[in-house]
C-alpha cells in the first residue's frame, strides 16, 4: 500500500480539507498538471498500475507526462471507455494514442490493458472480458492509482448519474443499471443510454475504484465550479457520482487538483 497521507504531508500539497477530502488549490492549470506529474513520478514505480481515464483534462496530463519521459509503471489500464469497435475515433484509447502516452507506452515496453478487443464482443461481454482483466491485475500488483476528473454533471469515470426529467416531477428519464445490486458486486459493469449523451459504457464501478489505492482527480475550468458544488451537496452518488470521493475510507486516498475555490 502506498501511505498517501504521509506524502501529501511531506510535499505540503493540501491547500485544505473539505469533506474529508485534501484539496491541492492552484492558481494556473500548468501548476496543477506540475503538481500532478511530481506526484505521479514519486509513488508510481513498476510495482503500480496506473488507471487512467478520458476527458480533456486528462488527456493534457497524458501528453506531459509522455513528454517528460520519467515513468515507468508496471501496467496501465483504462477506466473507462466508450463502447465501439476498437480504435474508434471518440474512444479512450484513441485519445490516449493521440497524447503521445500510449506510444511511450510501447517504446517503454508497459503492457496497456485496453477495454474494447479487436474481436468486437457486445457491450456485456466487453464489460464481463475486462472485469477479468480487472481482476487479474488487482491480484498481480501491490499497488494501484488512478487519474480521473469530475464531469460538467458531476459524473466521475464512465458512471452516469440517474437523471430525471423536471417536466415528470420525480419520474427518471434515466435510470443507470450500474447502481443495480446485482451489478454492484462487479468491478467493471456497462449501461446503455442512448437517448443521452452518455450512450453506451463499459466502466469500473464503484467497487472496482474502492480497490485502487491512490485518487488523483484533476478539476479545471470555471466551468467546473458548478460541478464541484454538486459533488460537496448532499444527495446520493446515483445522482452526482462524483460524490464517490467524499466516502471516508475513499477521501483518504483522494488528492483533488483544481483551479477552482470550493
Amino acid at each position: 500500500m502506498i501511505d498517501f497521507p504521509l506524502i501529501l504531508q511531506k510535499n505540503q500539497l493540501v491547500s485544505y480539507v473539505k469533506e474529508g477530502i485534501p484539496i491541492a488549490k492552484v492558481s494556473m492549470v500548468y501548476e496543477g498538471f506540475k503538481l500532478a506529474r511530481e506526484l505521479l513520478y514519486e509513488i508510481v514505480d513498476k510495482t503500480t498500475v496506473l488507471y487512467v481515464s478520458g476527458g480533456q483534462t486528462p488527456k493534457d496530463l497524458y501528453r506531459n507526462v509522455a513528454n517528460d519521459q520519467k515513468i515507468h509503471p508496471g501496467a496501465v489500464a483504462l477506466i473507462d471507455e466508450r463502447y465501439g469497435i476498437r480504435g474508434h475515433n471518440v474512444s479512450n484509447e484513441k485519445m490516449i494514442e493521440e497524447s503521445g502516452f500510449l506510444p511511450y507506452l510501447k517504446e517503454k515496453g508497459v503492457p496497456f490493458y485496453p477495454i474494447l478487443q479487436d474481436n468486437h464482443p457486445n457491450l456485456v461481454e466487453t464489460a464481463d472480458n475486462y472485469d477479468m482483466t480487472i481482476k487479474y491485475l488487482f491480484a498481480g500488483f501491490p499497488r494501484s492509482v488512478g487519474i480521473l476528473g469530475i464531469g460538467l454533471d458531476g459524473h466521475t469515470a464512465g458512471i452516469a448519474g440517474n437523471r430525471t426529467d423536471p417536466s415528470m416531477g420525480s419520474g427518471l428519464l434515466f435510470h443507470n443499471p450500474m447502481f443495480d445490486q446485482e451489478q454492484k458486486n462487479s468491478l467493471v459493469s456497462s449501461f446503455s443510454d442512448l437517448q443521452g449523451k452518455f450512450k453506451e459504457r463499459v466502466s469500473m464501478t464503484f467497487r472496482g475504484l474502492s480497490m485502487i489505492d491512490v485518487f488523483i482527480v484533476l478539476v479545471f475550468g470555471e466551468d467546473k465550479k458548478e460541478a464541484l458544488e454538486k459533488v460537496f451537496s448532499d444527495g446520493s452518488e446515483e445522482d452526482i457520482p462524483g460524490r464517490f470521493f467524499k466516502r471516508p475510507e475513499i477521501a483518504k486516498r483522494t488528492l483533488l487538483i483544481t483551479d477552482q475555490k470550493i
